[in-house]
C-alpha cells in the first residue's frame, strides 16, 4: 500500500481528489491492479469509477460505461486464463454441464415442436376442431355427418370457413408397377382455410366439390419428385386411382397436411370423387367426418361453443332420430393434434431438468472445493483493497464462461441426441417433422447455459468472498478456507444430489415395471410365426359386396394352395395392429332399460379358418363354415368376457344379436358359438365385449390376410402376391409385417418413455455417485492432519474405514429420506402412464433406496481405503 500511495502522489492527481474520495481511489486502484491490471489502467479505471476528476464529471459518465465494458472483457478474459491453467477441472466440468444441457435441449426441442411450435398456417390461434359427442353413451369424441357439416356452414355465424377432411389409401396405377398413396379426402374450402398456396397448378374450388364435376387431384410435391420425376407438365395430365382417372389441377408445397394429426399425406381429392367416403355423403345418421374451422377475427372458442350448443339443439329438434342427444364441441386445433402425448413429454422434460440440477450441484461442489484452495487468494485480494462484490463479480464470470463453454458443446451434443431421438420416436407421436435445433431451441438452451451458470457458481463465490481476511491469511494455503459452513455445503449439495437421483430412479423404476407388465401380456391369441398383408380392392371396379366375397374366396384358395401357406385366413379388421369397430347391439327379446348403458361390442369380420389360423380357443358351440354364406341364416360367435357382461348365469348359445356394420345394419344373428377373449384394443387394455361374423355374410372391400408359417416374411408375401396378381396384376401387397412386430407397434409410445426415463435415472445415479465421492475424497483430504493423529494414538484402519464410511452413510441416507419423500408426492403425477403396478409400489421404492446405499457406500470405500493408508508420520507433517 505504501508503494501505491507514493505512486500516485508522483501522478500528481492529489489536487484532483477528495480526500474521502482519494481513500476510495487508492484501494479501488490495488484492487484492479490485483485483478491483472496495470498501475496506470488502475489509477485511470478507479478514477473513473467514482467519477472524481472535477470539469469532467458529465464526460466520465459516458467513460464509466467503457469502464464496466473493459472490466467485463478484463474479468472474462481472466477466467479463461485461469480456466486453461487447470484444464482437468475445466474438462470435467464443461463435460457435466455438456450432458446435462444437451440433454435439456434435445427433449425440449421434442417438446417445443409437438406441443408448443405454433401450427404452420396463418393465424393458427384461429384454427379449431369441431366434432360431435354423446357423453350419456361414453362417445367423447366422433366425427359429424354430412348433412350436419351442410347445416353447420350455412347456419353459424362464428366461422369465416369450415371443412372436412379425412384420410386413407387409394392405388395409383399405369406409373410403374402400383402404388398405394395416403389420400387426403377434403372438402374444397379446406385450402383456402389453412391459406395455403400451391407449388403449381392451383388448389380445389366449390366447384370441384359437386356432384358431376370432373375427378381431380392434387400432388404432393415429395410424390410429383419421388413418383413422378418432377415432371413440369404434369398438371393438366391424368393419372390413374383405383381404376378411375383423375386430372392433377396443383401440386402442394412439401409438409402440408390437411387432416387433423396426420402424416405424410401424398395426394388430395374431392369427397365427392372418393370412392369410399364419397358414398356416405347422404348418410344423416353417419359420425365420419372430421371438421376443421377458422374462427372470425374477435370470436372466441367459448363464444363458438355457445353457437354449436344452440345448432345443436335446433338439429335435435327437427331429426331427433339421428340428432337426439348428439351434441357438437369446439377445441383448438393444437390441443387435438397433440392429444394425449402432453403429460409424458413433460414428465421427461422434468426428470431431464432433474439431470441437469444433479449436474449443477456436482459443479457446485467442485467450485466449492476450488474456492478453498484459492481462499488464501481471494484474501490477498481483499487485502489490497478488492471489494466483496467484485470477487463475487469475477467469480461469476468464471462460471459464466463454464456454462456458456458447457452450453456449446451440449449444443453440439443436442444435434447428435436430436437425431438419434428420431429413431426411438413412437409413429403416432404428431408434429415429428418439425423436431429440430432451431432459434427456439438454441435461445432455450442459452437461457439453460446462463442459468446454470448462476445456480452452480453463486454459492462458492459467496463463500469465497466471505473469507475470514485473518484467518485465511494465517492458515497454510492446503487448509485455507475449509471453514465448517463450506464442509457443510458441500454435504448438503451431494445430499440433494443423492435426493433427485432417487426421484428420477424411482420413476424410471416404475416405468420399467409397468413396460414389463405390458409386454408380459398375452393378447389372447398365438403371434409366433403369425404374419399379415394388407390387400386393398378399388371400389370404383370391385363396387358390390357379391365381388368382395368372390375375390377373397378365391384369393383363399390360391394362397392356402401355395407352399407352407396352408393355415391362412381373411379378416377386418386385425386385433392391436388395427383401429377397432365398436357397434351397439340389441339381444332379441330384451329390452334394456331406460338407464341402463348402451350395448356395445367390438366388431370383426372373419374367414372360417381364422380363429384356428390365430390360436384363439373355441370354448363353446361352433366355429364358422363355408355353408355361412351371404345365403344362409345370419351367425354370429361372441368373445367370453362378452358372455359374462350380457348373458350372466346363462347359456347364449342360440340367442340372437341385432347389429350390423352398416349399411346392413340392424340385422339378426343367431349365436353360434363363444370364443376366448382377445385384447384388441391395446395390451393395457382389459379385453371387452367382441362378436365375430362370417366373412362371406358381411365382406368388406378387401381385407387382411393373416397366415401362419415358418416362411420368411419375404417369402410369404410373394406367396400373398402370385395369388393377388392371378386375380388382378393391379393390386399390391401393403402394410406386410409380422404380427409380433405389430404387437411391438402398440408399446412404442411406452417403449420411449420407459428407455428414456432409464437412461436419465442411469445418468442421474452416476452424477448422484461422483458427487459423494467427491464429497467424501476432499473431506479424507481436510482431514489427513487429523486422521494421523487418531493413528498415531492407536486408531486401527478399520475405526478410520468406520469413520469415513459413516459420514458418507449419513449423506446417503439424508438423500435417499429426501428423495424418498419427493418420489412419493411427484411419482402421482405419472400414473396415468403406468400399468399393473401403482404409482407409491413398496417393492421399486425399496429396491431403489438400496441401488442408491450401495452406490453410495462403493463411492464412499474408495476414500475410505485411502484414509486407512495414511502413514501417521507424513500426516503429522502435513500443511
Amino acid at each position: 500500500m505504501k508503494f501505491l500511495r507514493r505512486w500516485l502522489s508522483r501522478k500528481n492527481w492529489e489536487g484532483d481528489l477528495s480526500d474521502e474520495l482519494r481513500f476510495h481511489v487508492e484501494h479501488q486502484t490495488a484492487a484492479n491492479i490485483a485483478n491483472g491490471m496495470s498501475p496506470e489502467e488502475g489509477k485511470r479505471h478507479a478514477t473513473l469509477q467514482f467519477g472524481a476528476v472535477e470539469g469532467v464529471k458529465e464526460d466520465c459518465r459516458e467513460e464509466r460505461r467503457g469502464f464496466w465494458l473493459e472490466t467485463f472483457w478484463a474479468d472474462l478474459s481472466y477466467a479463461l486464463r485461469t480456466l486453461r491453467k487447470n484444464p482437468g477441472f475445466a474438462a470435467i466440468a464443461i463435460l457435466t454441464l455438456a450432458l446435462g444441457i444437451g440433454a435439456n435441449t434435445a427433449i425440449f426441442s421434442v417438446v417445443y415442436a409437438v406441443l408448443f411450435k405454433p401450427l404452420p398456417y396463418a393465424n393458427p390461434q384461429q384454427l379449431v376442431v369441431v366434432f360431435s359427442a354423446k357423453p350419456q353413451e361414453g362417445v367423447a369424441m366422433t366425427g359429424i355427418s354430412y348433412p350436419n357439416f351442410e347445416e353447420l356452414r350455412e347456419q353459424n355465424h362464428v366461422f369465416s370457413e369450415l371443412a372436412s377432411s379425412q384420410q386413407h389409401d387409394l392405388t395409383l396405377t399405369g406409373r410403374g408397377e402400383p402404388f398405394v398413396v395416403r389420400t387426403g379426402v377434403v372438402t374444397p374450402e379446406v385450402f383456402a382455410l389453412l391459406a395455403q398456396a400451391p407449388l403449381a397448378g392451383r388448389t380445389l374450388v366449390p366447384d370441384d366439390g359437386r356432384r358431376g364435376a370432373a375427378s381431380v387431384v392434387i400432388l404432393s410435391e415429395n410424390l410429383w419428385r419421388s413418383r413422378f420425376g418432377a415432371d413440369p407438365n404434369i398438371v393438366g395430365s391424368s393419372i390413374s386411382l383405383d381404376k378411375r382417372s383423375f386430372t392433377v389441377v396443383g401440386i402442394m408445397r412439401a409438409g402440408f397436411c390437411s387432416e387433423i394429426g396426420g402424416r405424410g399425406q401424398e395426394i388430395w381429392v374431392p369427397l365427392v370423387d372418393d370412392p369410399l367416403f364419397g358414398g356416405w355423403m347422404t348418410r344423416r345418421g353417419g359420425h365420419w367426418m372430421n371438421l376443421i374451422g377458422r374462427l372470425r377475427p374477435g370470436v372466441s372458442v367459448a363464444q363458438a361453443q355457445a353457437e354449436m350448443d344452440a345448432i345443436a339443439g335446433r338439429l335435435a329438434k327437427e331429426d331427433p332420430a339421428d340428432n337426439a342427444g348428439w351434441i357438437i364441441r369446439v377445441g383448438p386445433l393444437q390441443s387435438a393434434i397433440v392429444g394425449d402425448v402432453k403429460p409424458a413429454l413433460l414428465i421427461l422434460l422434468g426428470a431431464v431438468a432433474l439431470v441437469l440440477l444433479i449436474a449443477c450441484a456436482n459443479i457446485a461442489n467442485l467450485l466449492l472445493a476450488r474456492a478453498t484452495s484459492r481462499a488464501r487468494e481471494m484474501s490477498v485480494r481483499i487485502a489490497l483493497g478488492a471489494g466483496r462484490g467484485r470477487i463475487v463479480r469475477q467469480l461469476l464470470t468464471e462460471s459464466a464462461a463454464l456454462g456458456l463453454l458447457g452450453g456449446v458443446a451440449g449444443i453440439l451434443l443436442a444435434y447428435w441426441g436430436v437425431h438419434g431421438l428420431s429413431s426411438l420416436l413412437p409413429q403416432g407421436l404428431p408434429q415429428t417433422h418439425a423436431i429440430r435445433v432451431d432459434g427456439w431451441v438454441l435461445g432455450f438452451a442459452l437461457l439453460l447455459s446462463i442459468s446454470a451458470s448462476f445456480v452452480f457458481g453463486l454459492a462458492p463465490a459467496l463463500f469465497a468472498a466471505g473469507s475470514d481476511l485473518q484467518t485465511s491469511l494465517r492458515e497454510g494455503a492446503g487448509r485455507a478456507g475449509g471453514s465448517g459452513a463450506r464442509q457443510r455445503a458441500r454435504s448438503f449439495l451431494a445430499a440433494a444430489e443423492i435426493a433427485l437421483a432417487m426421484v428420477l430412479l424411482i420413476g424410471a423404476g416404475l416405468l420399467v415395471r409397468s413396460f414389463v407388465a405390458i409386454t408380459s401380456v398375452k393378447p389372447g391369441f398365438d403371434s409366433r410365426h403369425l404374419l399379415k398383408a394388407e390387400v386393398s380392392l378399388p371400389q370404383f371396379e370391385y363396387s358390390t359386396p357379391q365381388q368382395w366375397t368372390n375375390f377373397s374366396n378365391e384369393l383363399m384358395a390360391r394362397i392356402q394352395a401355395e407352399p407352407g401357406m396352408r393355415d391362412s385366413a381373411i379378416a377386418a379388421p386385425l386385433p392391436l395392429a388395427y383401429d377397432n369397430v365398436n357397434l351397439g347391439f340389441e339381444i332379441q327379446g330384451r329390452v334394456a332399460p331406460p338407464s341402463a348403458k348402451p350395448r356395445t361390442a367390438d366388431y370383426i369380420s372373419i374367414s372360417p379358418e381364422y380363429l384356428r389360423v390365430m390360436g384363439i380357443p373355441l370354448l363353446q358351440g361352433r366355429n364358422f363354415n363355408q355353408q355361412d354364406s351371404m345365403s344362409a341364416p345370419r351367425v354370429a360367435i361372441i368373445s367370453a368376457e362378452m358372455a359374462r357382461m350380457y348373458f350372466p348365469n346363462q347359456d347364449p348359445v342360440g340367442k340372437r344379436l341385432i347389429f350390423g356394420f352398416p349399411p346392413n345394419s340392424d340385422v339378426p344373428r343367431e349365436i353360434v358359438g363363444i370364443v376366448g377373449d382377445v385384447r384388441d384394443v391395446s395390451l393395457s387394455q382389459m379385453p371387452g365385449a367382441m362378436m365375430y361374423v362370417p366373412f362371406q355374410q358381411a365382406p368388406f372391400w378387401g381385407g387382411l390376410v393373416v397366415t401362419r408359417t415358418d416362411l420368411s416374411l419375404s417369402a410369404a408375401v410373394a406367396s400373398i402376391q402370385r395369388g393377388v396378381n392371378a386375380i388382378d396384376k393391379d393390386l399390391p401387397i401393403t402394410d406386410a409385417a409380422s404380427m409380433s412386430d405389430a404387437i411391438q407397434g402398440t408399446v412404442a409410445q411406452p417403449r420411449f418413455q420407459t428407455f428414456l426415463l432409464a437412461m436419465f435415472g442411469s445418468l442421474a445415479l452416476i452424477l448422484a455417485s461422483v458427487g459423494i465421492y467427491g464429497v467424501i475424497s476432499y473431506s479424507v483430504a481436510q482431514r489427513t492432519h487429523e486422521i494421523g493423529i487418531r493413528m498415531s494414538l492407536g486408531a486401527q484402519r478399520k475405526d478410520v474405514l468406520q469413520l469415513v464410511l459413516g459420514e458418507g452413510v449419513k449423506l446417503a441416507l439424508a438423500g435417499t429420506a429426501i428423495g424418498l419423500a419427493a418420489a412419493l408426492g411427484l411419482t402421482r403425477l405419472m400414473a396415468k402412464l403406468l400399468y399393473g403396478v401403482s404409482a407409491t409400489d413398496p417393492f421399486t421404492f425399496a429396491a431403489v433406496a438400496v441401488v442408491l446405499m450401495f452406490v453410495a457406500l462403493v463411492a464412499c470405500y474408495i476414500p475410505a481405503r485411502r484414509a486407512m493408508r495414511v502413514d501417521p508420520m507424513i500426516a503429522l507433517r502435513y500443511e
